[in-house]
C-alpha cells in the first residue's frame, strides 16, 4: 500500500513538474518573439478654455511608423476568479481601460473588481441580464455609465484608421470573434466572442491591452490575425458578425 501510495505521489510530481515546464516555455517562447514595444504617451487633456482646439478634427498628415499610449491594464478577473461573470467581462473592462486613461487613474485589483461589479449591476437595471454586448450596446453602455459625450462605431475600419485614432490620442476597442486570436494565454479553445482595447502598433503588429489574460498588458497581435477577427456579436455566427470598431472621445 505505501508503495503505491509512492508512486502515485512520484507520478503527480512528474506530471506537474511537466506541466510547470510547459507554461515556463510558453512564456519563454513569447518573450522572445515579442517585438520591441514603443514607448507609452501618456494622456494629453486639452484645455477647456481653448475651445477651438477639438482633438477629434486632429488632421494627421502622417503617421508615425510606431506609437503607444500608456492606457492602464486590467484583467476582466483582476483576482483570477473566471467564474461565469468575469469570463463575460471583457465588455466592461475593455472601456474602463480607457476610461482610466482619459482620468489618468492607476488599477488596484480591487477597484477594477468594483468597477467591473458596478457596469454589471447598471446592465442588469437596464437589461435585467448580463449577456454579450454588441458594439452598439457596448456604445450606449459608455455614454450612459461614463457620461461621454461622443462614442463612435466604425464599420469596415482600415489599419490606418485604427493607428490614426491612437495617434490622435483615442485607443481603440476591437470586439473579436476570440478563437480566431489565436492567444496562446487562453484557455483552450478561447473565447467564442471577446473584446479588447487597441493602445498601440508597431511596424508589424498592434499593441493591445487584452483583458482575457494576465499577461494582456502589451500584447501584440500581427496586423492580419486582429483585423481578421476583428466581429461584432453575431448569437448565430460570430464570423458573420459585423466589423466594427469602437472609439470612446474623451
Amino acid at each position: 500500500m505505501k508503495k503505491k501510495l509512492l508512486i502515485t505521489t512520484i507520478l503527480l510530481l512528474i506530471i506537474g513538474a511537466f506541466f510547470i515546464s510547459r507554461i515556463k516555455i510558453k512564456n519563454y517562447v513569447f518573450e522572445l518573439f515579442k517585438p520591441d514595444i514603443p514607448i507609452a504617451q501618456e494622456y494629453v487633456e486639452i484645455p477647456q478654455n481653448e475651445p477651438n482646439i477639438e482633438q477629434e478634427t486632429v488632421i494627421i498628415t502622417e503617421l508615425p511608423t510606431e506609437y503607444n499610449l500608456n492606457v492602464p491594464f486590467t484583467s476582466q478577473a483582476p483576482f483570477a476568479d473566471w467564474n461565469a461573470l468575469f469570463k463575460e467581462a471583457c465588455e466592461e473592462a475593455s472601456p474602463l481601460m480607457i476610461h482610466y486613461f482619459y482620468t489618468q487613474k492607476q488599477f488596484t485589483k480591487q477597484l477594477a473588481t468594483d468597477e467591473i461589479l458596478s457596469m454589471v449591476d447598471w446592465q442588469m437595471d437596464k437589461w435585467q441580464g448580463h449577456f454579450d454586448l454588441t458594439t452598439y450596446e457596448t456604445k450606449e453602455m459608455i455614454l450612459d455609465y461614463f457620461n461621454y459625450d461622443k462614442v463612435e462605431i466604425i464599420n469596415e475600419p482600415t489599419i490606418d484608421d485604427i493607428k490614426k485614432h491612437i495617434v490622435a490620442g483615442r485607443p481603440v476597442i476591437v470586439p473579436a470573434a476570440g478563437r480566431e486570436l489565436n492567444n496562446p494565454f487562453f484557455k483552450p479553445p478561447g473565447p467564442i466572442y471577446h473584446m479588447l482595447v487597441i493602445k498601440g502598433y508597431t511596424k508589424t503588429h498592434f499593441v493591445t491591452n487584452d483583458p482575457g489574460t494576465y499577461r494582456g498588458e502589451d500584447f501584440t497581435y500581427t496586423y492580419d490575425t486582429l483585423m481578421n477577427a476583428i466581429h461584432d456579436w453575431n448569437e448565430e455566427d460570430i464570423l458573420k458578425g459585423d466589423k466594427n470598431i469602437l472609439v470612446i472621445y474623451p
